[in-house]
């Protein structure tokens, strides 16, 4: 039999899971359409300190330190995007041409030597081993590299497309300025809205979840930047093929709690030294141990605490997007154990198993 009781304590997490796949599912249907307007919201979110800061020290009208701030950084922003993307395009056409053509470098003749040994071993074992899975092994092969190509191929055609890039840019541009202009009415707009108790609900989720606030989700976001440039730069000294592409990656998988840049920094290692580059490899594993070192000097610098996640449930995002092949589904599942956490932790929605009683 089922215990009503029980479900009725979890009913609130069931409310919260359907409105939060409803609105995620919006979300994505719209993203496209919405997304200039969302970042042209977030930009002016980040600059109100400094528009702040010109109306009262500066004594400049609010139009016109809206409109200044918002085009300097916006201005500064794109010539680093231009810069970026002129190298990250460079640097997947060079990958494509050798992709296409074959010319990476081939194993090391030590290595070339083990897997022959490898190879002779097995087949000792089972003449036919290789004869009866050859095809598919070669398959699953040709099979990886093309969904490779494909995603970088997509890739370069969306960096190279400069209408949808300059209208996306355009929108961005246009949108921040008069969010910036307008950002306290929309402000109190928001706020009549959503009403004091809803207000006051997310204020505690977020002071339970992080204690700062704009000031937590600003420190993340600078750890990130940094791991990104130390990751650069490091690549770029070993004379890694495609430093800021895997910079990008090694970003990126910092932003998993269960992954960090040792999934990308171990597989640039092994390969440097399947290559006989054995002082690269070397080289990227020092640089990652340095990365990690930095990460834990700074991270509790910049952050008191962090939201309380399960490694689980972080492991339970990547394999459901991997096993869906949708970045979407990485996206979902890691928001929602996300805003999970912080609304549980401030007490709006029960945990999943009850607190043991005293007897107990």
């Amino acid at each position: 039999m089922l215990c009503w009781e029980e479900l009725k304590r979890l009913a609130p997490a069931g409310i919260f899971w359907g409105a939060y796949t409803l609105l995620f599912l919006l979300w994505k249907i719209t993203f496209f359409y919405t997304l200039p307007f969302l970042l042209g919201l977030l930009v002016a979110a980040i600059l109100q300190p400094v528009i702040r800061f010109a109306e009262h020290k500066l004594h400049l009208n609010h139009n016109w330190a809206s409109g200044g701030i918002t085009a300097l950084a916006l201005s500064l922003f794109l010539i680093v995007l231009l810069l970026l993307l002129f190298v990250a395009a460079k640097e997947m056409t060079i990958f494509l041409i050798k992709a296409t053509q074959g010319g990476f470098p081939e194993f090391s003749p030590a290595v070339q030597s083990f897997f022959r040994q490898i190879g002779g071993f097995f087949q000792s074992l089972d003449g036919n081993f290789w004869e009866r899975n050859r095809q598919n092994l070669v398959e699953f092969f040709k099979n990886s590299a093309g969904l490779a190509v494909t995603i970088l191929s997509q890739a370069l055609a969306v960096l190279t497309s400069l209408p949808t890039l300059l209208a996306l840019l355009l929108a961005t541009a246009f949108s921040a300025y008069f969010f910036a202009k307008d950002y306290g009415t929309i402000k109190a707009w928001g706020r009549r809205i959503l009403g004091k108790k809803t207000l006051s609900l997310a204020r505690a989720a977020v002071k339970s979840s992080s204690g700062t606030g704009r000031r937590y989700a600003l420190s993340y976001a600078l750890i990130y930047f940094i791991s990104f440039c130390e990751a650069f730069v490091i690549l770029s000294i070993l004379g890694i093929p495609y430093p800021l592409l895997t910079a990008v990656l090694t970003c990126i998988a910092d932003v998993l709690p269960v992954l960090g840049p040792g999934i990308v920094f171990t597989p640039v290692a092994v390969y440097q030294a399947l290559i006989g580059e054995y002082g690269r490899s070397i080289g990227v594993l020092i640089g990652w141990l340095v990365m990690t070192c930095i990460r834990q000097v700074v991270e509790p610098k910049l952050v008191a605490s962090t939201v309380k996640i399960h490694p689980l449930a972080m492991l339970a995002a990547v394999y459901f997007s991997l096993a869906a092949g949708s970045l979407w589904v990485l996206l979902y599942t890691a928001g929602f154990f996300t805003l999970y956490a912080m609304l549980r932790t401030a007490g709006i929605l029960p945990a999943l198993s009850p607190p043991p009683s005293k007897a107990e």
